[in-house]
């Protein structure tokens, strides 16, 4: 049997004390840096710690003995320990304690955990799934059959009658890509990881580059990235070393920018080929590698970015969350799609918010 993973477990791998750990995870507040929390939380999920349910069934606080899920597909990057923090911030100030769950961008995980969710009776349920939109259909019909009020967060099913919370995709990834054209881009390459091939929200972004490259008379490319696949045996490296030349790349999402450099460094592009970049979303670069200046050929090019608002996106949803938990069956589902802000990295050029 697997020894079960302790507080103090948790405390020796992130070097700090076990008081700390517990804190954290409790979502109580205490004096602890961004980065050090997202580890603590990181380093629980990946030794695969479970409460005892000392958090859900001994809190001392009455007003915190509500309790709602917060189901995320990773917890790596900005964008996503952002909106982790503000969940439970936000949640904590609505008098409601949150467990976090990382299922690994794991759909059999992330169908485990909600049915763990259903074990531990929690109020409510915040999903950010990444799952195709026929198994987001699922999720609502046994949501419905357990009676827990669930909040999509960063992701949209195809069932207009669920509670959404998540940006203008569509609109956004159509503006960063006239923003390329604009600067006199018409070959640009749409690239995209396979794991979200199949959610709407890529689909919506995907769409949004389409629309804008036909309303200018362009044709449009896009790739696929496989990170578990040798480059080797991926269409994408075989288009980038074909004849076909491409001015410019939009990455649809800024996880994606650790495989783009493993990939454009195989080319011939940035040394023989010139080129510029457009993201959406923000995207961290590591200590050492920003140090050493690894990739820094890259990222010197990105000219266009993104940006969305996780920490709008996390109090929007739980307060659409505590909403539905108090109203029950006489809740009426709303849908709402925050602005993202084009910023233009390194250059005198203003974003749209400076303007």
């Amino acid at each position: 049997m697997k020894e079960k993973v302790t507080l103090q477990d948790i405390a020796d791998r992130s070097h700090v004390s076990k008081a700390l750990v517990s804190r954290v995870l409790n979502n109580r507040p205490v004096r602890v840096s961004d980065q050090k929390r997202e580890q603590i939380l990181r380093i629980a999920n990946e030794l695969d710690y479970m409460p005892s349910g000392q958090i859900l069934m001994a809190n001392p606080t009455p007003s915190l003995n509500k309790t709602i899920a917060l189901l995320l597909p990773h917890m790596y990057g900005t964008f996503m320990s952002t909106m982790a923090d503000n969940v439970t911030r936000h949640a904590y100030e609505n008098g409601y304690s949150t467990v976090l769950f990382d299922y690994r961008q794991d759909s059999a995980l992330e169908m485990k955990y909600l049915d763990l969710c259903h074990t531990l009776n929690v109020s409510g349920i915040i999903l950010d799934s990444i799952t195709n939109a026929n198994n987001n259909d699922k999720y609502i019909k046994k949501m419905s059959e357990w009676g827990i009020p669930i909040v999509y967060l960063d992701c949209y099913p195809n069932n207009a009658d669920v509670p959404v919370v998540s940006s203008k995709n569509k609109q956004s990834m159509f503006r960063l890509t006239e923003s390329m054209i604009a600067r006199g881009h018409k070959n640009i390459l749409s690239v995209i990881q396979d794991r979200s091939t199949l959610t709407n929200v890529s689909m919506s972004r995907l769409n949004g580059y389409y629309d804008a490259m036909d309303q200018y008379g362009l044709r449009g490319y896009n790739e696929i990235i496989y990170p578990n696949r040798s480059f080797e045996q991926q269409p994408i490296l075989s288009l980038l070393n074909s004849g076909t030349r491409f001015s410019a790349f939009i990455i649809h999402t800024g996880s994606d920018m650790e495989h783009f450099c493993k990939l454009i460094h195989m080319t011939a592009y940035g040394k023989e080929i010139d080129y510029e970049l457009a993201v959406f979303d923000d995207f961290n670069i590591g200590y050492n590698d920003f140090v050493s200046g690894i990739n820094q050929d890259v990222y010197q090019r990105i000219v266009c970015n993104m940006s969305q608002h996780p920490d709008q996106l996390a109090s929007t949803a739980v307060d659409m969350l505590i909403d539905y938990i108090k109203k029950g069956m006489h809740y009426h589902p709303t849908q709402t799609f925050i602005d993202c802000d084009l910023a233009f990295p390194g250059s005198t050029q203003k974003s749209e918010k400076e303007k």
